[in-house]
């Protein structure tokens, strides 16, 4: 390499090639490349967990819209649009939280990762909830009907 066409990243990619991790940027700070070592959430569980804070968050609120409209006397019909929506996400948290429990005790028995085993009690508590919003829903739903 010659000295007129010397670039910075000739340096780096020298470096790279002799096996060092380490570089240092213009201001003499050291700076290192991300490590295989470091543990990373997979994929899956982090969309999993995803799913269930989101349809966590709608059931609140959903929950929270229902009290609302029940003190401000809406219409029977969008009260039962209401409990409808709460129904419906709260069926699809208990399966995303019954899902992110099979995934955590994949990981736990077949990867051999206790750090996942730890991901099973909140998953099971919520899904718990969710279940029981779920039948609180479709029951007061049903009472509202009335008796024939």
């Amino acid at each position: 390499m010659s000295d007129a066409h010397y670039t910075p990243k000739d340096d780096a990619i020298a470096r790279l090639e002799h096996g060092k991790t380490e570089f240092v940027s213009e201001n003499s700070k050291p700076l290192s490349l991300p490590s295989a070592s470091k543990k990373h959430t997979p994929l899956i569980l982090r969309l999993t967990r995803r799913a269930v804070v989101f349809l966590g968050l709608l059931t609140i609120a959903l929950i929270l819209y229902y009290i609302s409209a029940n003190m401000q006397y809406f219409l029977e019909v969008n009260i039962k649009i209401i409990l409808w929506g709460m129904t419906v996400s709260s069926i699809a948290l208990a399966l995303f939280c019954a899902a992110g429990v099979a995934e955590s005790l994949y990981f736990t028995i077949v990867q051999k990762q206790s750090r996942f085993l730890f991901r099973l009690i909140p998953y099971g508590l919520v899904m718990i909830l969710a279940a029981t919003f779920a039948v609180f829903s479709r029951t007061v739903d049903l009472l509202s009907l009335g008796y024939p």
